[in-house]
Parts: structure tokens; sequence; C-alpha cells
């Protein structure tokens, strides 16, 4: 599937969400475990194989058909917990990496984008970039929790379902800009080949640091 294809696809689900959420459709549980589902499926068969990665699926798609049907409390809150935890994982995910003796995660991708060619600028930028996703995803969480508990589940639909992605999206057009205006002296590669190594990345053990990476 192509990139606008990809991109309508993206766009027709977070609608679909939102439609569901407000009219409580019964469709909705199963609408907005399907990316973390995704996310859990393509990070284990990146490490441990796609028969290891269906089965822990399989297993927790289980789990939640025993489970939501007997879900007695509000359903919004249970969408409003899948959304906060997804982007707390993912700001602990980028957010250790920045510890002492770890490659930050985005340096990581830049690596596979440009072969190993790391120069310090290089290798200080990424570690930035990391620290803002990390802000992002602690932000959205945020955000969400706090939409849902003092707005109302309307507002909260529109940021989680219509708004996140692209933020997300303009997020890595502002990291380009930014990178292609700080690092201009130095080769950049297409847009593109940043979300593919995004992708690529997380199947990539973590490797000793750079000697030139500043502490």
């Amino acid at each position: 599937m192509g990139g606008l294809g990809a991109l309508l696809v993206l766009a027709a689900y977070l609608v679909a969400c939102h439609v569901a959420t407000l009219h409580r459709s019964p469709w909705t549980p199963g609408l907005y475990f399907l990316p973390l589902l995704a996310m859990m499926f393509s990070v284990v068969a990146g490490r441990h194989g796609p028969i290891v990665a269906g089965g822990l699926t399989a297993a927790v798609l289980g789990l939640l058909a025993l489970v939501l049907p007997r879900w007695q409390g509000d359903l919004n809150l249970l969408y409003v917990l899948q959304h906060v935890c997804t982007n707390l994982a993912l700001c602990w995910v980028f957010g250790h990496t920045l510890a002492a003796g770890r490659e930050p995660l985005v340096t990581r991708f830049a690596r596979i984008v440009r072969r190993g060619d790391m120069p310090p600028e290089v290798l200080s930028f990424t570690r930035g970039v990391t620290l803002a996703w990390t802000l992002f995803f602690a932000g959205t969480a945020v955000v969400s929790a706090l939409l849902y508990a003092v707005v109302s589940v309307k507002a909260w639909s529109v940021f989680s379902n219509l708004l996140n992605s692209p933020l997300i999206g303009l997020m890595f057009v502002g990291e380009y800009a930014l990178r292609r205006h700080k690092l201009r002296h130095i080769r950049h590669s297409p847009l593109m080949d940043s979300v593919q190594a995004f992708r690529q990345g997380w199947s990539v053990s973590d490797p000793t640091p750079s000697s030139h990476e500043p502490r």
C-alpha cells in the first residue's frame, strides 16, 4: 500500500473511532485496542519472530474477549485509560533510552538511516529529539486525562481520535525542518527514510553508545 493509501486508511480509522465513541457502538472497544495490538505484534515479531508475536496477540485478544463483555463500568473510561497508557508507554520507550549508558532511541533510528555515519553534532541533535518525543507523549497523556476528567468525552474524542495523529505528523515534519536548518552542512535523507527507520528501529538491539556521544 502506498503512502497516500495508508494515510486514507488511518484517517478512516480515526473518524470511525470518533463516531463510535459518540454513538456508543458495540465495535468501539475493538477499534480502540486494534492499534495497541498491532504495535505489540510489530515489536514482539521484530525481536522474537511472528509465531511468538501471533501467540501473544491471540492470548491478549482472548483475554479482552472475556473481560470486555463483563465490564460494568464506563466504557469511555476504558478507552481513555487505553489512550493514556499507550502514550505513557511510548514516553517510557523513548525516555528510558536517555539514561546513562544507553543510546537514545532517535539516535538509533538515525544510525539506521545514516548507515553508522554519526558525527558528534548528529548525536547531540538526536538526543534532543528523543527528549522532545518523550515530552510529547507525556504531554499527550496528561492532556488526554484532563480533557476527559475536566471537559467532556466529546472534547477528549476530538483530541485523541482526530488531532493526536496529525500532531504526531507535525512532530515528524517539525523535526525534519529543524534538522535541515541546524545541520544544514550534513547529508540528509528524505523524510520518509526517517519514518521507515522509526519502524525498523524497534527490532534493533540497544548498541553501545558511540565514544563521540556527548555526556
